[in-house]
C-alpha cells in the first residue's frame, strides 16, 4: 500500500472513530425541557404553526411567541413526532427517542465538518487526501461536551439545535455558491435543481432560527462592500458613476438569490416586533450594550476552548506574515480581515436582538456560534496552508505543537452518562408504574429544566410519553422534593 493510501486509511479511521464517539456523546445527552411544548404542541407553538408567514398576525395586530420561526417549529415537530416512532421498528420506545436526538445532532456535526473541509480543501470528495487532512484538522474542535459551553455548535437541548445549529448550517449551504464567486472567482449560474433549492432556502431560512435574518443582512452587506470596493474604489476615488459601475459588475447570481433572502430577512425582523417571548423580562437597549463586554470577557476567559483557538490562529498569522507572505498567504490573511469585520459587526448588533434571562450577558455559545464557525474556517485554512508550505524540520515542530493542541481538546471532550442513566431509569420506572400519578424514585430532571413539585406541570410531558409509546396511558409524575 502506498504512503498516500495508507494516510487516507488512517485519516478515515480517525474521523470515523471521532464521529462514532461524538454520536455516543449525543446519545447520552438527557432530554430537554422544551421538547413536549414543541412536539405536542403547546398553545403558543400552535399559534405559529397556524400562521406560518405571520399574515394573520399582521392583519389583527395580535402578538404571540416566535411569530417568525415557523419552519424551525414545524421541522422540529415533524421530526420528533415521526422519527422516534419509525425507529421503534428497530428498538424500544425509550431508546428510539434518544437515538432520534443523536441522529439529528450527528448529522449537523457531519455537515459542518463536510462544509468546512470542502471550503478549505477545494474538493467535496470525502475520500480525497486533501479533504481528509482538512477534516482531521477541524474535527477535534467540534465539541459535544468539554469546551462546548463556550464554543459549542450543537446545543445539548435538541429543541434549540433546530433553532440555532441547523439553520446556521443550512445557511452555510445556501452561501456556498457565493463563496465560490467571491473568494474563488468561480462565477456560474446553478442548475435548475439547485436554483429551486436555493430559492426554497431563501424563504425557509429567515423564518427559522433567530440568528439567520441578521446573519443574512450582514453577509450580504459585506459582499456588496467587497465588490464596490474592488470595482469602484480602486482609484481611491468615489463617484456616482463608479458606484453604478460597481453594482453592474456584481455577478447576476448574487442579485438573483441574495435579494430575495434579504427581503424575507427584513420581513422576518419586522415580524419579530410582534414576539411576546420574555417581553416582561426585557431590559433597556443601553443596559444590553453595557452587559455585552462582560459577555465577551466570559466567552474568552471561562475555559481554554476559545483562547487556545485564538492562540493557534495568532501563531498561524505570525508564521504566514513572517515566512509565507506570498500572494496566497496574503489572500489568507485577507480572509481573516473580513472575518474580523464580520465578527465585530455581528457582535455589535447582537443586543438589538433582544434580551433573554438565561443569556444575561447577550453573548453565549449559541449566539457566538457564527463567530466560532468563522474562526474554525480560518484556523483550518491557515493551518492547511502552513502544513503544505513548511519545510521538513519546521513542519515536524509545527505538527508536534498541533498534536498537543489536539490532545487538549480531545481530552476535554469526554463522555458524560450520569444524567442520561438517571433520566432513563426514571422513564423505565414511569413506564412500569401502575399509578396515574407517579412519584419518581429519583430527583434528576425528566424531560424538564427543573424538578416537578406539582404533577400538573408534567401534563404535556405525559402526553408526549404516551404518544411515543413509552407509557400506555397519560401518566403524570412529580419529583421527590429535596431527596438526593
Amino acid at each position: 500500500m502506498s504512503k498516500a493510501k495508507l494516510l487516507i486509511f488512517f485519516l478515515s479511521i480517525f474521523l470515523l472513530g471521532d464521529l462514532t464517539y461524538s454520536f455516543l456523546q449525543y446519545y447520552y445527552t438527557p432530554l430537554d425541557g422544551d421538547i413536549s411544548a414543541g412536539v405536542v404542541p403547546s398553545a403558543h407553538v400552535q399559534q405559529v404553526l397556524d400562521d406560518p408567514f405571520g399574515f394573520h398576525l399582521l392583519s389583527t395586530g395580535e402578538k404571540h411567541v416566535n411569530p417568525n420561526r415557523f419552519f424551525a417549529h414545524f421541522l422540529f415537530m415533524e421530526y420528533m413526532q415521526k422519527v422516534p416512532l419509525w425507529l421503534q421498528n428497530l428498538t424500544d420506545p425509550i431508546t428510539s427517542v434518544y437515538l432520534s436526538c443523536a441522529f439529528m445532532k450527528i448529522l449537523i456535526h457531519f455537515l459542518l465538518l463536510f462544509l468546512l473541509s470542502a471550503l478549505i480543501s477545494g474538493t467535496r470528495n470525502i475520500l480525497d487526501k486533501k479533504f481528509l487532512i482538512c477534516a482531521a484538522l477541524i474535527i477535534p474542535f467540534i465539541q459535544a461536551n468539554g469546551y462546548w459551553g463556550h464554543m459549542g455548535i450543537n446545543d445539548r437541548s435538541t429543541t434549540y439545535t433546530f433553532f440555532y445549529a441547523l439553520p446556521v448550517i443550512l445557511l452555510m449551504v445556501f452561501l456556498m455558491p457565493f463563496y465560490s464567486m467571491v473568494f474563488l472567482k468561480e462565477i456560474q449560474m446553478p442548475n435548475v435543481i439547485r436554483t429551486v433549492f436555493l430559492f426554497a432556502l431563501a424563504i425557509i431560512l429567515p423564518l427559522s432560527g433567530p440568528l439567520i435574518p441578521g446573519l443574512v443582512l450582514i453577509v450580504a452587506g459585506l459582499i456588496g462592500i467587497h465588490y464596490l470596493r474592488y470595482f469602484s474604489w480602486a482609484d481611491h476615488s468615489i463617484s456616482t458613476d463608479g458606484l453604478l459601475s460597481g453594482f453592474r459588475k456584481i455577478p447576476a447570481p448574487i442579485y438573483i438569490f441574495l435579494i430575495p433572502i434579504c427581503l424575507v430577512s427584513l420581513y422576518s425582523l419586522f415580524l419579530g416586533r410582534f414576539d411576546l417571548n420574555y417581553t416582561s423580562e426585557t431590559i433597556p437597549l443601553a443596559d444590553r450594550y453595557m452587559r455585552l463586554p462582560l459577555g465577551i470577557y466570559y466567552q474568552i476567559s471561562q475555559s481554554l476552548g476559545v483562547p487556545l483557538l485564538l492562540i493557534i490562529i495568532g501563531l498561524n498569522v505570525f508564521l504566514i506574515k513572517k515566512r509565507f507572505y506570498t500572494p496566497e498567504g496574503k489572500k489568507i490573511i485577507g480572509a481573516l480581515k473580513w472575518i474580523g469585520i464580520f465578527s465585530a459587526v455581528y457582535i455589535f448588533l447582537l443586543p438589538l436582538g433582544g434580551y433573554r434571562p438565561y443569556r444575561p450577558n447577550i453573548l453565549r455559545y449559541d449566539t457566538f456560534m457564527p463567530v466560532t464557525i468563522a474562526l474554525l474556517y480560518f484556523y483550518g485554512l491557515s493551518t492547511n496552508f502552513l502544513i503544505g508550505s513548511l519545510k521538513f524540520r519546521a513542519k515536524k515542530v509545527y505538527m508536534v505543537g498541533l498534536l498537543a493542541f489536539f490532545a487538549i481538546y480531545m481530552n476535554a471532550d469526554r463522555l458524560e452518562t450520569d444524567k442520561y442513566y438517571c433520566e432513563r431509569n426514571a422513564l423505565v420506572y414511569l413506564a412500569n408504574s401502575t399509578d396515574k400519578i407517579t412519584l419518581l424514585p429519583t430527583n434528576c430532571n425528566v424531560m424538564s429544566w427543573d424538578h416537578f413539585d406539582n404533577p400538573k406541570w408534567s401534563e404535556k410531558n405525559a402526553i408526549m410519553l404516551k404518544y411515543w409509546r413509552i407509557t400506555k396511558d397519560v401518566k403524570l409524575y412529580y419529583h421527590p422534593g429535596d431527596q438526593k
